[in-house]
């Protein structure tokens, strides 16, 4: 009865003393030139997580990895199981747009894994110099605008109309624009009661900053 009795101590210990190991998601992603579609190196890749912890939901993403693709593009990262709202990929690197995009847990929480691939738009900039070079009045008057941007953050390009009056407007505009693409520009010149209206297209090129003179 007593050897009964360590056996049964023995067995609860070793039942108490199990704890389930967590399951881990793995993650294989890629990054790649929108462009172009040629992979891109050195990108820095970051993936955060709405974490529910003791019952109480956090609203806030926390991040929990981070990592850089390699030579070919191609980033790895292992997620241990846990108790998580929503996933949230960042992606940032020199000469391009940042990417954020968020992912239901259901995508990572996959036992045969979850292969993403980011596309990343490479930017290029704009300098732009509008000037009043052939004065008639005070009332010249310009209004200009880009056409077609796709990007919006901080410091782009955007498709909002610029207004000019004076004998001697002048003005200097920089900003980002996707490269590898044609940046339409259209501008409407008002002098003596005529308007004349002009458009024209820009090549953005491959990371450059390209110069564009309205002289009016």
């Amino acid at each position: 009865m007593k050897h009964i009795s360590i056996i049964i101590i023995v067995l609860l210990l070793s039942v108490l003393g199990c704890k389930k190991e967590a399951s881990v998601f793995k993650i294989k992603g890629t990054v790649v030139n929108k462009q172009l579609q040629e992979k891109i190196s050195g990108v820095r890749v970051y993936i955060d997580a709405k974490k529910i912890e003791g019952g109480v939901y956090n609203n806030s993403f926390t991040n929990v990895a981070s990592t850089t693709t390699n030579s070919s593009g191609s980033f790895e990262f292992d997620i241990e199981e846990s108790h998580v709202s929503e996933y949230r990929f960042r992606l940032t690197n020199n000469g391009y747009f940042g990417i954020e995009a968020v992912t239901p847990t259901d995508k990572i929480h996959q036992e045969e894994g979850y292969s993403p691939t980011f596309e990343m738009i490479q930017e290029s900039f704009i300098e732009l110099n509008v000037k009043n070079t052939m004065p008639q009045n005070t009332n010249d008057e310009i209004r200009y605008r880009y056409t077609n941007v796709e990007v919006q953050e901080k410091g782009c390009c955007n498709n909002d109309p610029i207004s000019g009056i004076g004998y001697d407007y002048e003005a200097h505009h920089k900003c980002s624009v996707r490269s590898h693409a044609w940046i339409n520009l259209t501008w409407t010149v008002s002098k003596s009661g005529n308007q004349v209206l002009h458009f024209d297209s820009i090549y953005s090129g491959d990371g450059s900053t390209v110069i564009y003179n309205i002289n009016y």
